[in-house]
């Protein structure tokens, strides 16, 4: 494992900043799970829905970042549905919203000004210097390259481990977002330092390390 001492700039965006303030939610009439989209958190910002899945049970909901929300605690959708925080892991980075029986779980990923929602077919690992694209609410579809896997974060509130590290920039608000190569998913938008105007990093948590761990199956097209 190769740890990295000393992260540029922030190594996980800080719980502060990571919610961007945003406008209230509209309520809608069809609520349809839709990775990269705004997940808001107690009136106090988002962060970005990550990957909808199913569940060993039967039912289903979607992942995103630690601290996108407490457990037991309520977040809403971009329609102003509303789910719960089921649970989280902090060393993995990751939390998961059970979604309700009537919501909608698709394979879809919003690009935003990248084009046509994408279809996410699989979760097939791409290699280190593969092209890589995020989706997140606040800067919209960014992409990058792998640059290196199994890295570990230092100084943190806490060590994280087993983390990819990516060219791509990340702002406030897109925590918990999707991360692809293609039409596979990568993993979960977990933090990174710098910005969109001037470049930065991202790191992501591998998605094949979260679903067989916690027994989910992502949405196909």
């Amino acid at each position: 494992m190769t740890p990295i001492r000393r992260l540029v700039g922030a190594s996980l965006l800080a719980l502060a900043t990571l919610l961007a303030l945003a406008p209230a939610p509209a309520f809608g009439q069809e609520t349809r799970l839709i990775a990269g989209e705004p997940l808001f958190i107690d009136d106090r910002g988002h962060c970005a829905i990550g990957a909808v899945v199913r569940t060993a049970d039967g039912g289903g909901g979607f992942l995103t970042g630690y601290g996108c929300g407490e457990v037991g605690g309520t977040v809403r959708l971009a329609n102003g549905q509303r789910g719960t925080v089921e649970w989280a892991s902090r060393s993995d980075v990751v939390a998961f919203v059970r979604a309700h029986q009537d919501w909608i779980l698709t394979p879809y990923a919003h690009r935003y000004g990248g084009g046509d929602d994408l279809t996410v077919r699989g979760s097939r690992e791409a290699p280190v210097g593969d092209s890589v694209c995020r989706s997140g609410p606040t800067t919209g579809w960014h992409c990058g390259t792998i640059q290196a896997k199994n890295q570990s974060l230092y100084p943190v509130p806490w060590p994280v481990h087993g983390v990819t590290r990516t060219t791509i920039c990340v702002e406030p608000g897109d925590h918990g977002g999707p991360v692809y190569s293609g039409d596979q998913l990568q993993g979960i938008t977990i933090g990174g330092s710098g910005n969109c105007r001037t470049g930065g990093v991202t790191f992501f948590r591998p998605i094949e390390q979260i679903l067989p761990k916690y027994d989910l199956t992502l949405v196909t097209g």
